[in-house]
């Protein structure tokens, strides 16, 4: 386990040295006072998980990864929700109002 001192200013440099980059992130340095940390990753965006989707909207879930919505997945004419193998779907406590097209090739678990 890495410790630091918090009572100490802390520069980019340290932060690098503490912090180290996994499967989905990227620590870039951008000068020695900044850092721009990135990540990459399915399900989900920063506003959110997606629940409707309209035609032309389209999700894959890829192997290993798992969907979880609360409440109903809604599906669009001309909408696409396709879940690869090995991947996950996961609707609590709702239903699945497909409309779209979905293409289970993994694992669909309502609750």
């Amino acid at each position: 386990m890495k410790r630091i001192d918090l009572d100490n200013d802390i520069t980019a440099c340290d932060l690098e040295a503490i912090l180290q980059a996994g499967a989905n992130v990227t620590i870039t340095k951008i000068d020695d006072c900044t850092l721009q940390i990135s990540a990459t990753g399915g399900g989900g965006s920063a506003n959110g998980v997606k629940y409707h989707f309209i035609s032309g909207e389209t999700l894959t879930v890829p192997t290993r990864n798992q969907y979880n919505l609360y409440r109903n997945l809604i599906l669009d004419a001309g909408s696409t929700f396709t879940v690869d193998v090995a991947g996950q779907l996961v609707i609590h406590n709702g239903a699945l109002v497909n409309n779209g097209s979905l293409i289970i090739n993994g694992e669909l678990i309502v609750d």
